[in-house]
């Protein structure tokens, strides 16, 4: 429940909206008197005369156009919500000094942020809007002179950059503490294995011992009680929870070594949560279908293969990876590689082949899973070669977590296999992998990528965007870690809304704020990654373009509803996608809990 002070705040934000919906007799009088009043506020921004910073005056416009779409009544009947009742009862039982409805403290946080938009107190720029004085001083300059003054505000940005690099102690594996560490925990590996130094480079030995028992495990890095009781659970009722002796090696013996803990993300990617134990066990008592949240079901026009753009699509010719993310889009169809159901019977990829060359309008095939290259060299060589004789297929994707989870597995005979039917201009192949956070990076991972780009096959990354790599700059200190050995930014994806994923989950607006606030201080050939939300059968939606998704109701819990519009939009009348987000409110909660300063992130409120 919300607390006192926080309802107060709120309707002492505006008194002109606590005025107009204490004023109505019935929710139908406080829409018309609330679209008025913001129709009011439009036309004074837009005025000659109006004092606001220019943008001020874009925020304010843009704080009244999400008002106006959370209290329409079209809005009302898609969400089976009305934010503006909660509004008009909170403010009519504040008037009477009686009982509020139930709201959260995320919700009158939000509204709050949303009451002063609308009349220009943001504060982003002042708290009075009008910033007159707080202008640039290199813009009343000219040439030269404004050119040195501008230089040097552009100093004081980068090294905001660089200090909270070093103020957060963010580190990748090529940190040469780090790659000592990392030595010692290998040699606690192979000696608990029994193995050798030629075990470990051989990436059949990495697949085939990977670790799955918190007792294991634990006799190389040191476990929470948490950690080993979900790990323990999930052995306990067979839900995938494996980790390659490399991977395992990559992380830090002590859970509790600093305040940030630097394998925060390479944990949490590999030991589930209660959230997500829970979830995957009610999940078994359901149809596979409606684990399907990506309704890839709908979009396979065959068995193995998923179609959602017209001249791509995948195929997937194993169904499992030597290590499963928890957070993954397919762990629903995933099968266990020691039960033989991950590697499709011939007939079914002879299918999927028939219906390749059957379609002549696709131009490039992505390869994934599973993880393909979990397979053997002969296997891989044998798809390659399959499609490399499909003249219409110009372009090879391979998705491949491998060059994190076990990099020895590019080896002389693979690199062979990959020169032979990398063949440009005719048909080229690119690597598509999946780098989390920068501690990932490794010195074997930068190895591997020499000996690819000696090809001139490219590499690129594709990030999801979680709660344990969205720290101010952490995942532009990611990009500039990955540019530094060949691999390309590529998407930064927001993560699926799955319910098991609710402790990953991040709000779209801090994603939107990332990358304004701090991809865009970085060079062009860095920040190449596009910010996406991948829509359920309908595809990717590029999170920076306004007209591509909107806010349509803010409930009574601080989350914020947003509308998607699919690609297609201007081409055919497909449907469109309604999403709830993770209040905001509760996620910078959770950034201070780690210890982040919730006023770094403060314009977070007003990315929509």
């Amino acid at each position: 429940m919300a607390t006192h002070e926080k309802i107060s705040e709120l309707l002492d934000a505006n008194p002109d909206i606590l005025r107009l919906l204490v004023d109505s007799e019935t929710l139908s009088d406080a829409r018309s008197r609330m679209f008025g009043y913001l129709n009011e506020c439009e036309d004074k921004v837009r005025r000659a005369d109006c004092p606001l910073h220019p943008l001020e005056k874009k925020n304010t416009r843009d704080c009244i156009t999400v008002f106006k779409s959370i209290i329409s009544e079209s809005n009302e009947h898609k969400t089976k919500h009305s934010c503006l009742d909660t509004l008009w009862k909170l403010a009519a039982e504040h008037w009477r000094r009686q009982e509020w409805p139930e709201v959260t403290d995320a919700f009158l946080v939000e509204m709050k942020h949303l009451f002063k938009g609308v009349i220009g107190l943001s504060g982003i720029y002042s708290k009075s809007g009008i910033c007159k004085r707080e202008v640039p001083a290199f813009m009343h300059l000219e040439g030269r002179e404004a050119a040195v003054v501008r230089s040097e505000l552009l100093n004081v940005k980068a090294d905001q950059y660089a200090g909270f690099i070093r103020k957060n102690g963010y580190k990748n594996g090529l940190d040469d503490e780090v790659v000592r560490r990392r030595e010692e925990h290998r040699q606690r590996i192979l000696q608990a294995l029994g193995a050798t130094e030629q075990d470990w480079t051989n990436y059949r030995w990495q697949f085939k011992h990977r670790f799955r028992d918190a007792g294991k495990i634990g006799e190389i890095i040191e476990l929470t009680a948490e950690e080993k009781a979900c790990i323990d659970a999930a052995m306990a009722q067979g839900i995938p929870c494996e980790i390659t002796p490399f991977y395992l090696s990559l992380m830090d013996p002590d859970p509790k070594a600093d305040r940030h803990r630097h394998d925060r993300s390479l944990r949490a990617q590999v030991i589930p949560n209660r959230i997500y134990l829970d979830k995957m066990l009610e999940a078994r008592l359901l149809p596979k279908e409606e684990l399907d949240f990506m309704h890839e079901m709908d979009t396979s026009p065959t068995d193995f293969v998923t179609r959602r753009y017209s001249q791509i699509a995948i195929v997937k010719p194993y169904l499992w990876c030597p290590q499963i993310c928890i957070y993954c889009q397919r762990n629903w169809e995933l099968a266990e590689d020691s039960c033989g159901k991950a590697d499709p019977a011939i007939h079914n990829l002879a299918e999927a082949y028939e219906w390749f060359r059957a379609n002549p309008g696709i131009s490039e095939v992505l390869i994934t899973g599973g993880d393909p290259l979990a397979v053997s060299n002969d296997k891989i060589a044998s798809i390659l070669q399959t499609f490399a004789e499909m003249k219409h297929i110009k372009r090879i994707r391979i998705g491949t977590r491998t060059l994190v989870t076990a990099p020895m597995r590019f080896d002389e005979e693979l690199l062979a296999i990959l020169r032979t039917y990398h063949r440009p201009p005719e048909q080229t192949i690119t690597l598509v992998t999946h780098v989390q956070h920068p501690y990932e990076i490794s010195k074997e991972m930068a190895d591997a990528m020499r000996n690819i780009k000696s090809l001139g096959i490219d590499v690129y990354n594709q990030q999801v965007f979680t709660m344990q790599n969205c720290r101010k700059f952490e995942t532009c200190f990611l990009r500039e870690s990955l540019k530094g050995i060949g691999i390309s930014p590529y998407y930064l994806f927001n993560l699926k809304g799955k319910e098991e994923t609710a402790d990953f989950k991040v709000p779209v607006a801090r994603l939107l704020q990332e990358q304004k606030e701090e991809a865009r201080l970085m060079p062009g050939l860095v920040r190449t990654d596009k910010p996406v939300f991948n829509v359920p059968t309908l595809g990717k939606n590029e999170l920076n373009a306004w007209q591509d998704h909107e806010i349509i109701m803010i409930l009574n819990d601080g989350s914020r509803i947003y509308e998607f519009y699919p690609w297609e939009k201007y081409m055919a009348p497909v449907n469109t996608y309604v999403y709830k987000d993770t209040p905001i409110y509760d996620f910078l909660r959770r950034l201070e809990a780690l210890g982040e300063n919730p006023d770094d992130y403060k314009t977070i409120w007003y990315y929509f």
